[in-house]
């Protein structure tokens, strides 16, 4: 009978540890969650450290999980990482992939992201025609390249270097500097040269000083002469003006009046021989105020004609 209650006791506790060990698995399994849909990652660049079932980040949030890593048969040496995430995720035609790393561990993952000014139309997701998308080098893979590249450069210059501090260039760059020992030494011969004359240099500087103000006050004088020429000019012009005005005069004078005066100076002399002939016939004849005048005799040929004695002679 006791041998009944233990088996019973042990079988009891077979049981219910059974039982526990499937919740516990099932707790512990992966989280299946809503239907996840799946996406193609094709990338050229290493993936060193990703993993399948390692988490898909978008901005740093879980939105699903890698589900295998492949070669694809399509294309020789592309890798293949498709991924299912939740189709509630923000994932756009401008979203891109790249491999992450959770700190210093090498263990990797998928981190997606926007990249800014580029479409915002969402995504199309579906497992009858699986969505493409490129993955990204990783970090550590672009500092190796940049590094390797830096190292390139570095050897690159280190063989110039090489080259430019070769027994030639060295024999070159000694002679420049024995150039420039001795034409520092010039310089400093040239330096003592110019001693004196940098001494005598304050002393030519007040002469220039008082040279330039004495040309200073020359050039003020000239301007005063300056300024009385224009006002004299001003005065010829004036002059000139009105001797213009006068030759113009002139001018009429020549052409209007002197032959207007010497017409009236040809008509006072004929008025004056008039005048005279007839103060002479009033002296001969005082009667011709009263009777007036005589005609003048008549000629030979004319009516009334009357030959004189002395005449006839």
């Amino acid at each position: 009978m006791e041998n009944r209650s233990h088996a019973f006791i042990a079988g009891l506790f077979v049981i219910l540890l059974s039982v526990l060990g499937i919740a516990g698995a099932v707790w512990l399994g992966p989280d299946k969650g809503p239907m996840r849909l799946p996406i193609d990652l094709l990338s050229t660049h290493s993936v060193a450290g990703l993993k399948v079932d390692a988490p898909v980040r978008f901005r740093g949030v879980d939105v699903g999980r890698v589900d295998s890593i492949s070669f694809d048969s399509h294309q020789a040496g592309e890798i293949r990482v498709r991924i299912e995430v939740d189709p509630a995720a923000p994932i756009s035609r401008s979203t891109y992939a790249k491999l992450s790393y959770q700190g210093i561990t090498g263990v990797a993952f998928i981190q997606l992201d926007d990249e800014k000014g580029k479409s915002s139309e969402p995504l199309t997701l579906s497992r009858e025609k699986v969505a493409q998308m490129e993955l990204q080098a990783s970090v550590l893979e672009r500092a190796e390249t940049d590094i390797r590249d830096v190292l390139l450069k570095a050897a690159r210059v280190a063989d110039r270097l090489d080259e430019l501090l070769n027994e030639q260039n060295q024999k070159r760059v000694m002679a420049l500097v024995d150039s420039i020992e001795h034409t520092s030494e010039r310089y400093g011969t040239l330096a003592r040269d110019l001693e004196p004359t940098a001494k005598a240099l304050p002393g030519l500087l007040q002469k220039a000083t008082r040279t330039v103000e004495k040309a200073q006050g020359a050039v003020d004088n000239v301007a005063k002469l300056a300024d009385d020429v224009d006002r004299k000019l001003v005065v010829l012009d004036t002059v000139a003006a009105a001797a213009k005005q006068v030759g113009r005069v002139a001018d009429d004078l020549h052409k209007d009046t002197l032959p207007r005066v010497n017409a009236l100076v040809d008509q006072v002399s004929v008025d004056a021989r008039q005048l005279q002939r007839t103060l002479h016939q009033a002296n001969v004849r005082p009667q011709s105020f009263i009777f007036g005048l005589q005609p003048p005799p008549h000629g030979p040929g004319e009516r009334g004609f009357v030959a004189t004695k002395g005449v006839s002679k």
